[in-house]
């Protein structure tokens, strides 16, 4: 499960350089307030972080919305930059910007588009997907130099981003078998908490962010979204597929909140009927739930959910972080929104592929937090599911996370978030 820190770049990889040529003008570039650092908005009161973040939200949500669907032949990606204020648009063919922004106001007028800045990109992430799909093929069948830990699109669209343990720059004709250009980076995969009390052992209505276990014992995972089926109304919570197999019945925690091994059970929340292992996602089906987030000293409304974009910044309410100290984590940067991680390759113990996304933070995850709730700090202390903990760097508190897209799991299953509260 590690992250390597040394980046090695293949040849005939370009990096992209944004210059006023490549980048059309933008009215409002920044915030009121100037350019923030990374560091600034990494540690900003998450409801001030929210006021800058909201507006480029709603715009990636439009934006990309239009590049999976009418302009997916010239959609590369996207990239919120909350430092100053904008929305990086890369698109295979910059003069058709005008297309993407006529769709993009159809599903949203109220976005203000003169914060997009367009760049070209190399390749649509079409492209870059089906390419993405090729390099776990090819390792599964071991036929790649080097052992791939997750692959995607590079955020800038300029080809394929593969964490790998042993890549070396004679990796690089790999690049010819893959048919786009590779940027390598080396790489490896988390182990499958008054208020203390109600998330260790919460009771009916279950939220996300409780403790969940199915003997008592071991750090267990954590509950991630409250939903319903769409076609009955029926309440599943989802976590992570990796947490527990099909059948298990599953329990909150009992006895002494952040006492791992008392082999005690708390309240029976439901059994796995089904996993989606491609978003390693399951639906725990049983008692009631709300569309709540636990959070540090209470609960708070999931009202929403919506994909992840680079540049963006979220939290979660993992349960093992919470009793270590570290309750709701925040100032997780979005750094690559679309990661492939393989069943031989970084996820060894998940033994299938995993579409997600990786986001980096000072205190990342723990064992423990599989399943956990990523949200988005919206204004008004609302939250926004974004996913299910997935994945991190090896290590409590490491900084890396890695998760799948409540959307996609919503989609596959046929579900929506439990508005009750």
């Amino acid at each position: 499960m590690a992250r390597p820190t040394r980046l090695l770049v293949a040849a005939g990889l370009v990096g992209l350089t944004l210059t006023a040529g490549s980048i059309t003008p933008v009215a409002a570039q920044a915030a009121a307030g100037g350019v923030y650092t990374d560091e600034q908005l990494a540690t900003m009161d998450p409801v001030e972080q929210a006021r800058i973040l909201d507006p480029l939200r709603a715009i990636a949500n439009a934006v990309g919305d239009v590049g999976r669907g009418p302009a997916a032949d010239i959609y590369g990606n996207l990239q919120i930059d909350a430092n100053h204020g904008v929305v990086r648009l890369f698109l295979t063919d910059p003069d058709q910007f005008g297309r993407v922004v006529t769709a993009a106001r159809q599903l949203d007028p109220t976005i203000d588009t003169s914060r997009i800045q367009v760049v070209k990109a190399a390749w649509t992430h079409q492209q870059l997907d089906a390419a993405a799909i090729r390099v776990l093929d090819l390792a599964d069948a071991d036929r790649l130099p080097y052992h791939v830990d997750l692959v995607g699109p590079a955020p800038d669209a300029s080809g394929l981003e593969i964490d790998a343990d042993g890549a070396t720059t004679a990796a690089a004709a790999s690049g010819a078998t893959i048919g786009v250009p590779v940027r390598f980076q080396p790489g490896h995969v988390l182990v499958p908490k008054a208020w203390r009390d109600v998330k260790w052992g919460d009771s009916a209505p279950f939220i996300g962010g409780d403790a969940l276990t199915a003997n008592g014992n071991g750090h267990g995972c954590t509950a991630g979204l409250p939903a319903v089926r769409k076609s009955d109304n029926h309440p599943i919570m989802v976590t992570a597929a990796h947490c527990f197999s099909v059948g298990t019945r599953v329990y909150t925690r009992g006895g002494t909140p952040g006492s791992y091994s008392n082999g005690i059970r708390g309240k029976y929340v439901g059994t796995v009927t089904a996993r989606y292992e491609q978003f390693d996602s399951e639906t725990i089906d049983g008692a009631d739930n709300n569309a709540d987030e636990s959070d540090t000293d209470g609960w708070l409304p999931l009202t929403s959910y919506a994909y992840s974009y680079n540049g963006d910044y979220v939290c979660h309410n993992g349960q093992r972080s919470f009793f270590m100290g570290h309750p709701t984590p925040c100032g997780i940067k979005v750094t690559n929104q679309d990661k492939w991680c393989g069943p031989n390759e970084g996820c060894p113990g998940l033994h299938y592929r995993v579409r997600g996304v990786w986001g980096v933070g000072a205190w990342g995850a723990a064992g423990g937090d599989s399943g956990a709730t990523i949200f988005a700090v919206q204004s008004g202390r609302n939250r926004q599911a974004r996913g299910v903990l997935s994945d991190g760097d090896p290590g409590d508190g490491a900084p890396g996370v890695f998760w799948v897209e409540a959307t996609d799991v919503f989609n596959h299953f046929g579900l929506k978030l439990n508005p009750r509260t």
